[in-house]
């Protein structure tokens, strides 16, 4: 019993080898973007070759190692910010490609009211402060902010004195990877 149970461990010991697994990510967005992958930053250009992980991971005849790659994805502005994990097992490689997925925003104030809040909101669903509260004084344009594309609908507050006014635009047309600018005239 002892010789088999020998040779049996000896054959899973020689069936054990480490394999390579590559997590490779693709900039498809035309813009430059910055990925983490484990403990490596990458910043990839524009037709930049891809940023490659490498694992060499434990293969035993009947099971093998596995590893969760974390991945972190973030730095333009019509790109949402990604945490995530890849999880690699031996001899097969993975890939993600980095697309783009949001719309910028600017509010351009040429009116004489200060504009306070924006909310926007999606067809049928509730109004939302997607955009945080600040301020665009006369004459004013706000930076460029990151927003969800599926966004349809704008309303904006601004105040004449202390009295506070809303001011409701029915549609706004957000396109992914490109900047939308909103001009208030206040009436």
């Amino acid at each position: 019993m002892k010789k088999v149970l020998t040779l049996l461990i000896i054959l899973i010991l020689i069936g054990a080898c480490a394999r390579q697994s590559d997590l490779t990510v693709y900039n498809d967005t035309e813009q430059s973007i910055r990925v983490v992958l484990g403990s490596t930053i990458h910043r990839l250009y524009p037709n930049d070759p891809p940023a490659v992980e490498t694992c060499y991971l434990n293969s035993f005849i009947l099971f093998g190692e596995t590893k969760k790659v974390p991945v972190i994805i973030d730095g333009q502005i019509y790109l949402e910010h990604k945490d995530f994990h890849i999880e690699m097992k031996p001899g097969k490689d993975r890939s993600y490609h980095v697309v783009l997925d949001r719309a910028g925003i600017q509010i351009s104030n040429p009116s004489i009211h200060t504009i306070t809040g924006i909310q926007l909101r999606m067809e049928e669903y509730d109004w939302e402060y997607a955009l945080g509260f600040f301020g665009v004084f006369s004459e004013e344009l706000s930076p460029t902010m990151s927003i969800s594309a599926d966004y349809d609908q704008i309303k904006i507050f601004y105040s004449i004195g202390y009295n506070q006014i809303e001011f409701i635009e029915d549609t706004i047309d957000l396109v992914i990877g490109e900047t939308t600018t909103y001009i208030f005239t206040g009436n």
